[in-house]
């Protein structure tokens, strides 16, 4: 069912300001404001209140045995 979900955004452009709605399947990806023409970036869902940026890198770090 995530895939039927819709995702509501609005455009960070201030002479603009549309509201967008797009398909959960667009996370993550660049979309194009039909209104002023700007590229807006999905966001990704948090993982347990972690920047999605940290979330990978610090499971990466914790797993290396100490040198």
């Amino acid at each position: 069912m995530a895939g039927d979900e819709v995702i509501r955004i609005m455009c960070p452009n201030l002479g603009c300001q549309r509201v967008l709605a797009v398909p959960s399947s667009a996370r993550g990806k660049l979309v194009r404001c039909r209104g002023c023409g700007s590229n807006i970036r999905i966001p990704v869902p948090r993982v347990d209140g972690a920047p999605p940026s940290q979330s990978g890198s610090s499971s990466a770090q914790q797993q290396k045995p100490a040198a």
